[in-house]
């Protein structure tokens, strides 16, 4: 399953400057920003790939409101496909996030939890880890017993 969001916009000299609202900064301290377009489809934020009865969700480029909820969407397709054991968030090919999108990362937490396996994420240094901290920061540290 994907869903196209929208397209990565190139800044020009009179707009790079100009932070979008809710973005947090990139590794390299620059903004990134997504703009809704309908005249030219744009791939999904989300890179969907089975090892085996792993399903590893790869979110690249800027996990925001829009990115987060496809993430969402492909994690429960990974549940409902079944046989999944297990499902991966892979968080290294992130430039940016948003507060909107990380919580996003949550969301898939506790999806995870219907899962044998569960859920992990990879990260690497940088927005990806910066992501699945702020996720987690306002979380209540006793585990959810369902």
């Amino acid at each position: 399953m994907t869903r196209t969001v929208g397209k990565l916009v190139l800044m020009n000299p009179a707009t790079a400057g100009a932070p979008f609202p809710g973005s947090h900064p990139t590794a390299t301290g620059s903004e990134a920003g997504v703009e809704s377009t309908t005249d030219m489809p744009a791939a999904s934020p989300i890179d969907v790939t089975t090892e085996g009865t792993t399903v590893v969700l790869a979110v690249v480029r800027c996990l925001d409101e829009a990115a987060g909820g496809a993430l969402l969407d492909a994690a429960s397709a990974a549940l409902d496909a079944g046989p999944t054991r297990r499902i991966e968030v892979d968080l290294r090919a992130l430039d940016s996030y948003t507060d909107a999108g990380a919580r996003a990362l949550v969301g898939c937490r506790d999806l995870g939890t219907k899962l044998p396996e569960g859920l992990h994420y990879r990260t690497g240094r940088g927005p990806g880890r910066e992501a699945l901290l702020a996720a987690y920061t306002d979380q209540d540290a006793t585990p959810t017993r369902w």
